[in-house]
């Protein structure tokens, strides 16, 4: 009756969780690239709650000039010996956009209607207090976990994870055949496993003309409108060109996505001579990095000669890994603690957005991503759900009792 009696005490503890999940969430870990100090404050708070769990915390810190001590935290705590099921939280945020959008302050987490509200509530607060309480009810049940177990908190998730797991894994602490379970990706169901990620390709495009006066547009070459015909193709060309779908992952197709838009001219009538611009590229395994950057190159090549412009295309961030096995021992285990625990019946699914899975699966390490989420981790008005808290809670302990 181990697993009952555990079970039993995370659903005594959901004022306790609450009550964690606010106070984490209380205090800002956004990094610097966002204009953040980073994730120290937030880090000293954490490893006071693991070593009151017992647990004896390394630091495997990241140098980093840009915040205040100049390294970005990473804690690491292993108990047992023996191939390791690790779970890996990150304690950085995005920063909070529209303050005028938010019902609540965003770090001054307030609960509603069994909703607390807060950036970092859901991405990543809820998973770093399930996974750490449900080590906790473990201790009261004075039940010693079946398998050996890693806890990982890092840092720098948000933007690019160099400065935390990529940084972990060059640091010799993983054994080959340890295994690790991410909570940064969800479904309200909570039945989705995801096994399996999109390739990430960002692009920059600098469009260069010639600045002129609005009023002798015959002088000038306009960057702009060049950019905007570019913009334009690469929408409407790439989802055609790459039209394969996927029914494992979400959504099925490879998807093209303009985004950010750098500043050019500060008045109205200027015609700028630059312009640059980025496109979010979610690619499906059918395809390469090589074709995607064919296809923009031809695009590309047909905007200059239209426009007589120069055209420079940068990869700022390419990520791809492979698959998870669906049926390697870690998802097998996942999809029966999830079956006996919460009565769901998951599925093995892939997905667009990338995780910190990802430098996982590149090592060849059996990965699996999987929480429950109402998918308001970036938006205005993010909050945890606290069902969702406990219930993780439940399933995770489940997972540190280890197949019985």
């Amino acid at each position: 009756m181990s697993l009952e009696d555990v079970l039993g005490r995370l659903d005594r503890m959901r004022n306790d969780m609450v009550a964690a999940l606010t106070a984490l969430c209380r205090i800002p870990a956004i990094g610097p690239t966002n204009g953040g100090e980073g994730e120290g404050k937030k880090a000293a708070h954490v490893q006071a709650w693991m070593k009151e769990l017992g647990l004896k915390v390394e630091h495997f810190d990241a140098p980093d000039e840009r915040v205040p001590g100049g390294k970005r935290p990473n804690l690491v705590a292993r108990v047992g010996k023996g191939p390791r099921l690790w779970f890996l939280c990150h304690m950085d945020i995005v920063p909070p956009g529209d303050l005028k959008g938010w019902r609540t302050d965003p770090f001054d987490p307030k609960l509603v209607d069994g909703r607390l509200y807060g950036r970092g509530t859901e991405d990543n607060g809820q998973a770093l207090v399930s996974v750490l309480s449900a080590y906790q009810a473990l201790l009261k049940a004075k039940e010693k976990p079946g398998r050996a177990l890693g806890f990982a908190i890092v840092a720098d998730e948000e933007t690019g994870s160099d400065y935390g797991l990529k940084h972990l894994t060059k640091q010799d602490l993983f054994e080959s055949k340890d295994v690790f379970l991410v909570p940064d990706y969800g479904v309200p169901a909570g039945d989705a496993v995801e096994v399996a990620e999109k390739s990430v390709l960002w692009l920059k495009f600098t469009v260069t003309g010639k600045q002129g006066h609005a009023s002798t547009p015959n002088e000038a070459v306009n960057a702009a409108r060049a950019g905007a015909f570019l913009v334009t193709a690469l929408d409407a060309n790439l989802p055609r060109r790459f039209r394969a779908t996927d029914p494992m992952f979400r959504p099925w197709n490879s998807t093209f996505e303009p985004t950010k838009r750098e500043p050019n001219v500060p008045n109205v009538n200027t015609i700028p001579g630059e312009d640059v611009f980025y496109f979010d590229c979610r690619v499906l395994p059918a395809y390469t990095k090589k074709e995607v950057l064919a296809a923009v190159e031809e695009l590309a090549a047909q905007t200059r000669q239209t426009f007589g412009v120069q055209i420079k295309v940068d990869v700022v961030n390419e990520e791809s890994s492979p698959p998870t096995p669906a049926d390697a021992p870690i998802v097998l285990e996942v999809l029966r603690a999830l079956q006996k625990v919460r009565n769901l019946r998951g599925k093995v699914v892939g997905i667009g957005g990338g995780t910190v899975a990802a430098p996982l699966r590149e090592k060849k390490f059996p990965c699996v991503v999987w929480s429950t989420t109402e998918e308001v981790g970036h938006t205005v008005n993010e909050y945890s759900k606290v069902d969702n808290l406990v219930a993780d809670a439940r399933v995770f302990a489940a997972l540190m009792l280890g197949p019985k």
